[in-house]
């Protein structure tokens, strides 16, 4: 008699591993990655939490004596062991560009712990004396550097209808600034002060003396001009000088000032 192949299985017999429906299956793996993904972000975000990635020190180049560090720490208001990703740039930028004697500035971070602020200042290039007397540097632009107890005595000095706060640009100084720009050393001892004048800029010298500059490119012809003339000429003879024509300077004399 022929046996057919038993096809059932025993009672007691391991029938293997249990295999899911495709839809339940899809849904755990679905929720295995979910997890792995948060796992991940959470342990992405305490990563960059951790003391390792504080900010350990903060580093100012191009700062000279007078803009000192403190100001722009104090603006770019940054603390020592704070997290290195929350360190907003653009905000830290901001701040410090607004400090009057910063004319340039960038910001940036050093991983794996310091922060660099890389600044241009201005310079000072006149003291301007208002007519009321008040006293302020200023710089090639016209901005208000600070105010002055005392004039710087290495620069020139300009007067002008007023200064305003520090950080303000004062206009139309073009001429003066110019001129100003164009004083040599020499003449940095004869000239008290710059001053402007419906023709142009007129220098006033040592003596109640007074020079006419006019409108010049950029002056440095009429103070070459104004220069030859003060060193062949006796001062206290003279009230008048006009160079605003450099080739051809004229000096009014007046013998009732001569000592």
């Amino acid at each position: 008699m022929e046996i057919s192949p038993d096809t059932g299985q025993d009672a007691g017999q391991d029938a293997g591993p249990t295999v899911l429906p495709a839809p339940r299956r899809r849904g755990l793996v679905v929720a295995w990655v979910a997890l792995s993904l948060i796992v991940t972000a959470v342990g992405s975000f305490a990563a960059t939490r951790t003391e390792l990635l504080d900010v350990d020190e903060i580093r100012i180049v191009g700062v000279s004596a007078s803009l000192n560090e403190s100001s722009v720490l104090e603006a770019l208001s940054i603390s020592v062991g704070s997290p290195m990703t929350g360190v907003d740039l653009d905000e830290a930028t901001r701040r410090v560009a607004a400090l009057p004697k910063v004319a340039g500035v960038e910001v940036e971070r050093d991983w794996p712990g310091a922060v660099v602020v890389w600044i241009v200042e201005r310079r000072a290039v006149v003291n301007a004396v208002a007519s009321d007397g008040r006293l302020a540097a200023l710089d090639g632009d016209g901005t208000v550097l600070e105010h002055l107890d005392t004039a710087d005595p290495s620069l020139p000095t300009i007067r002008v209808d007023g200064v305003r706060r520090p950080g303000v640009r004062l206009s139309g100084l073009g001429s003066l600034l110019d001129a100003a720009d164009a004083v040599t050393e020499d003449l940095a001892a004869w000239i008290v002060a710059l001053v402007p004048t419906g023709d142009g800029v007129r220098a006033e010298l040592v003596g109640g003396v007074e020079a006419d500059l006019g409108l010049g490119d950029d002056y440095r012809d009429e103070m070459r001009a104004l220069a030859t003339v003060l060193h062949r000429v006796e001062l206290s003879c003279i009230v008048r000088i006009d160079v605003s024509v450099h080739d051809i300077p004229v000096v009014r004399r007046d013998d009732m000032h001569c000592s």
